[in-house]
């Protein structure tokens, strides 16, 4: 298996057969938003708490600017493409979408009561009339042999209703008293495994492969079908039970053992999903989407299994590092590994241009895995420390560098993936006009 790490075969920039549009140029203007979004996340992580919210606001950042984003695009993008229906989403939703996230944003920190309230109520808004449209066109579609992918996109969303509704109340201030570390945990996981990790175990499936330009093993779709439908009903128990954490005595300690082994239950199910596309991807071939999908893989399985065991056994002080590893060491890799996936597609009018922009991506990529996988274990055994250490203790400095090394290994891939590629071929760019 030939290195990553060795340099590419020169390609004549701009050479071979013009290409038109990349069929994902539909959410390039998402993309772009999320990065914004991405950019602004490093400012918070550097600056820390000189900034409104501090690094508390950077994980809703994350979970609002980039990854609601990404999510609602692609999961519509996916939906149309599996159920065969033409049509696009139409731009102004995007706009829309942000508006609210940025009253959000602004709202937190500074107990803006009427902008939360307002932001809150768009985003949850254009949610809910995605999950609408996902469903409508599940239902007309005739014979789609992945319809399954898009009901379980349909769950994550309802799963993102109830965490923003949630999220919400704990940052109006309107859950108080014994209630409020239940409602937390439950707002904690309905975005984080509900929205995010639920909606990439259905795209792991189809598209990983697809990225690591390999296939999945025969029989693992309909398995996973099976196993996420178990799953998400795994899930929507554990949260109900989370919420009852609040009752006093025998029933809440019940309520958290029960919580646990319904977790442990959508730890399995994932479990199921994730094995044969581990085997997939891992016997193919070097592409730079490669290592960041076993990363993702490997980090996923860790961090719902660790999860269910902490809240079975009440470890809740130590949510908030695997919280952190799911983002970064799962959902993070996992759009950076779409990203470079289409990076290709989208900037390349040629065949030529896409194969050398492929091979530029291919250099160092394990080499940036490794350090991207290196920063995630900084960062989740930083946010352990702090929560093992007594208050005033500094052990920022371990969490800390391992946000700079995760934002180093994400720049320079964008970096890479956006340098100049030259002057097109006169020939060719003369046959694409």
């Amino acid at each position: 298996m030939a290195s990553s790490d060795a340099p590419p075969p020169i390609v004549g920039v701009g050479r071979g057969r013009a290409r038109g549009a990349s069929p994902f140029a539909e959410v390039v203007p998402t993309l772009r938003f999320a990065a914004v979004s991405a950019v602004a996340i490093g400012v918070w992580l550097a600056v820390g708490e000189a900034l409104p919210g501090g690094r508390w606001l950077a994980v809703h950042l994350f979970t609002l600017g980039v990854l609601t984003n990404v999510i609602l695009a692609f999961s519509e993008h996916f939906t149309r493409t599996i159920t065969r229906s033409p049509g696009r989403r139409s731009g102004w939703w995007t706009w829309v979408t942000n508006l609210g996230i940025v009253l959000v944003l602004a709202g937190l920190p500074t107990r803006w009561v009427p902008g939360l309230a307002l932001g809150a109520t768009i985003v949850i808004g254009v949610v809910a009339a995605a999950w609408w449209r996902l469903r409508r066109l599940r239902r007309r579609a005739v014979g789609a042999r992945l319809g399954w992918v898009a009901r379980r996109y349909e769950d994550a969303h309802l799963f993102f209703l109830a965490g923003a509704t949630l999220g919400t109340l704990l940052g109006l201030g309107w859950s108080a008293g014994a209630w409020s570390a239940g409602v937390r945990v439950a707002h904690l996981h309905a975005n984080v495994l509900g929205w995010g990790v639920l909606t990439l175990l259905a795209t792991l499936v189809f598209f990983g492969p697809t990225m690591a330009r390999c296939q999945i093993e025969p029989g693992a779709d309909r398995a996973a079908a099976r196993a996420l439908r178990v799953g998400a009903v795994a899930l929507a128990v554990a949260l109900a039970l989370l919420l009852a954490l609040g009752l006093p005595g025998a029933a809440g300690s019940a309520a958290r053992v029960g919580a646990g082994i319904a977790l442990a239950g959508f730890a399995l199910s994932a479990t199921v999903v994730t094995a044969p596309v581990w085997r997939a991807v891992w016997q193919a071939r070097v592409t730079a989407a490669r290592p960041l999908i076993l990363g993702a893989v490997a980090w996923l399985t860790a961090v719902v299994w660790a999860d269910a065991a902490l809240v079975g056994f009440g470890g809740w002080r130590w949510l908030d590092a695997v919280g952190l590893v799911a983002m970064a060491g799962v959902l993070a890799p996992a759009i950076l590994a779409t990203v470079v996936y289409l990076l290709p597609m989208l900037r390349g009018r040629t065949t030529g241009e896409r194969e050398l922009l492929r091979l530029r991506l291919e250099v160092g990529a394990r080499t940036r895995a490794i350090g991207l996988n290196l920063g995630v274990l900084l960062v989740g055994v930083g946010t352990a420390l702090r929560a093992a250490t007594e208050p005033g203790v500094g052990t920022w400095p371990v969490a800390g560098s391992g946000w700079v090394v995760i934002a180093g290994v994400i720049a320079t891939t964008v970096v890479v993936g956006l340098w100049s590629m030259g002057r097109p071929d006169p020939d060719v760019a003369a046959a694409a006009r």
